[in-house]
């Protein structure tokens, strides 16, 4: 029979032990964080960080050497998705309020201004590739036309990396007409190719694109994410290759030979209907239009510093002609001109990839729609 002076000191032992035990939990507890802190500051997993901070209602960090093209975007309801507004990155404040890649304007126009709207992909937005805004075609096209008018001149950039005629489209519709610009520019034709590439072609372009997982956490997620660098550490692991804006159907597990196939069998009804949708709305607004070419690499180099396109570079060809010809084609109904840039005043070493422009080649291509621009009604008034 145990008595009161044999139960205490057991009672003491158990309680010194569950002590001891709680201190060796909290212990290894603050070293787990610790550690998980320490290498949550050093992982690579850009992506997975980016959703942790979109997570955290935060200005996500972007790393321009990790995931760039895609670090820089952030879903919309209706919109698919658009750039991140107030984006500061490799030294320069990338994106105004508004999400272009300008200073900071109103949405209304001030007097006296000739507004420049350029819709397009990656080639007009141009990070991460160029660094410098100012460095990109559409800043050095509004440098040049500064020269020829008294009038304010304003070049917006809309371009959208990733995006297809759709997404301009959409922008558009929904967003950039309210900017009342006097001239649009379409510079595209390039990512509306690879939706050729795939089976069960949908105008719509359903079968080739859709929206990602989310940006909102589910209950509980935020306050874990919050105070624990062990759930940051493992979330952005598991996060990284998710498609938390958009998800595009990945090329390059179709074989080449498919590819090739599928754009001569298929035609571009999706990029003819948005096309043809955006140039006849724009001259609705009274906007004049200029639809500019995509441009690529020589064929030998389209996958030189593109190594995914490697065995493709006939399906693109063919795929841009096509879509060439519908932009000839719209812009013959309605009038407008449609601007190719010469393959033989660009240099192959311009070409970062199979399409993004060094600065140099920036230049060019600026000097080549001033040359367009110049003459225009809109600025021979405006001398």
């Amino acid at each position: 029979m145990l008595t009161g002076r044999t139960r205490w000191p057991r009672a003491r032992r158990i309680l010194f032990l569950a002590c001891l035990w709680l201190a060796s939990v909290s212990c290894s507890i603050i070293v787990l964080e610790w550690v998980t802190g320490y290498l949550y500051e050093r992982t690579p997993f850009s992506n997975g960080k980016r959703i942790i901070d979109l997570y955290l209602g935060q200005q996500p960090t972007v790393r321009s050497d990790v995931n760039g093209e895609s670090a820089s975007l952030a879903s919309h309801p209706y919109l698919l998705y658009t750039h991140l507004p107030n984006l500061t990155t490799d030294g320069y404040q990338q994106t105004n309020s508004l999400g272009y890649r300008n200073r900071e304007f109103t949405v209304a126009k001030p007097p006296d201004t000739i507004r420049i709207l350029v819709l397009g992909g990656s080639t007009t937005f141009m990070w991460p590739f160029v660094k410098n805004p100012a460095d990109t075609w559409v800043a050095r096209l509004e440098a040049k036309l500064k020269t020829i008018s008294k009038k304010t001149v304003q070049v917006v950039n809309a371009g959208l990396n990733y995006g297809t005629s759709a997404e301009a489209l959409a922008g558009y519709v929904f967003r950039h007409r309210f900017l009342q610009p006097d001239i649009v520019i379409y510079h595209g034709g390039g990512n509306d190719v690879l939706p050729l590439f795939f089976g069960n072609y949908t105008p719509e372009y359903t079968h080739f694109r859709r929206y990602g997982a989310g940006e909102i956490p589910r209950p509980g997620e935020k306050f874990l994410l919050q105070h624990s660098s062990t759930a940051k550490y493992v979330y952005s692991r598991w996060l990284e290759p998710i498609g938390a804006v958009v998800v595009t159907e990945p090329f390059w597990e179709v074989d080449p030979k498919t590819a090739l196939e599928r754009v001569r069998m298929q035609a571009p009804e999706g990029f003819r209907r948005n096309l043809d949708m955006l140039v006849s709305s724009s001259q609705q607004a009274g906007s004049a239009v200029v639809l500019f070419g995509f441009l690529q690499a020589r064929r030998q180099n389209l996958s030189k510093n593109a190594g995914a396109f490697k065995g493709f570079e006939e399906a693109l060809i063919l795929g841009l002609e096509k879509n060439y010809d519908v932009m000839r084609e719209i812009a013959t109904r309605y009038r407008v001109p449609f601007v190719i840039p010469p393959q033989d005043r660009f240099e192959d070493e311009w070409f970062q990839d199979n399409c993004h422009l060094s600065p140099a080649g920036e230049e060019v291509k600026a000097q080549i729609m001033f040359e367009q621009l110049r003459d225009h009604p809109i600025f021979l008034s405006a001398l």
